[in-house]
């Protein structure tokens, strides 16, 4: 196991769904990617993707790693393929 992975194992990954409206977060590593249908996160288990309509980051923390969503939320699942280096470096190269 890496330094980067003992750290973040010792973070609790909490998902909170409040009437399929709100989502909270904590465990959050990285934001890949977000629109009104999709966010794409990498967390402390995995990637999370959360697929919905009307989808807003309302409050984001980076130091607590925190997120808050709000919008209909439709899906959420884990993957457990952490391409978020390469996927990261490919959109800062072709921005």
């Amino acid at each position: 196991m890496s330094d980067e992975q003992r750290k973040f194992s010792k973070v609790i990954h909490n998902v909170t769904v409040n009437s399929r409206e709100k989502i909270t977060i904590n465990g959050i590593k990285e934001i890949l990617s977000f629109d009104e249908c999709e966010v794409n996160l990498i967390t402390v288990c995995g990637r999370l993707t959360i697929e919905g309509t009307g989808i807003q980051i309302k409050v984001l923390n980076i130091n607590s790693g925190e997120v808050e969503v709000d919008g209909r939320i439709n899906a959420l699942y884990y993957s457990d393929t952490d391409d978020s280096e390469k996927r990261s470096l490919l959109s800062r190269i072709f921005k």
